[in-house]
């Protein structure tokens, strides 16, 4: 959450001439609600269930920068699917970074719903903590206050290059 997962997928995509989808939007479109709905009105099981049917979608595509969730890659299911179907890039920011970015955010995060400050703190911590081991099974780790887009998506597209595949 807050890592700049879309606005870098869009440049990303851009700069390859790929398309790019965000698996929160796709599920918002598929059920009509927005995922802080979702969380309010089914819950978090369901969003979950949901978002592994966008990702089994979204992984048929071929040239495709896809943004997923923050908890997306923390099934053995999900991040099997991106293993087998893509290169996994972990945006990696500091805890105070994405905090600060994630209180100027006007995007509702069911998971951190009614956070103050410290407690907003707290549960960053705690999510990353929780998140960590998925997380670390990227592709490619980007400490994203230390590379440009640029720099990003060469090293992406040598790294797909790498694996027999061709922009």
């Amino acid at each position: 959450m807050g890592s700049g997962k879309s606005t870098t997928g869009r440049k990303i995509a851009s700069s390859l001439r790929w398309t790019f989808i965000d698996t929160d939007k796709l599920v918002e479109e598929q059920n009509g609600l927005t995922v802080a709905e979702l969380f309010a009105t089914r819950g978090e099981k369901y969003f979950r269930e949901t978002e592994t049917k966008a990702l089994q979608t979204i992984s048929a595509r071929s040239r495709t920068v896809v943004a997923c969730g923050g908890g997306t890659p923390c099934s053995v299911e999900n991040i099997g699917i991106m293993k087998e179907t893509g290169v996994i890039v972990y945006l990696r920011l500091p805890v105070a970074t994405l905090v600060s970015r994630l209180e100027k955010s006007k995007t509702a995060r069911p998971l951190l719903q009614g956070a103050e400050e410290t407690d907003l703190t707290k549960r960053v911590q705690d999510l990353l903590a929780q998140r960590a081991g998925w997380y670390e099974q990227a592709d490619l780790i980007a400490d994203s206050l230390n590379i440009t887009i640029e720099e990003l998506t060469g090293r992406l597209a040598d790294l797909i290059r790498s694996r027999g595949a061709f922009l």
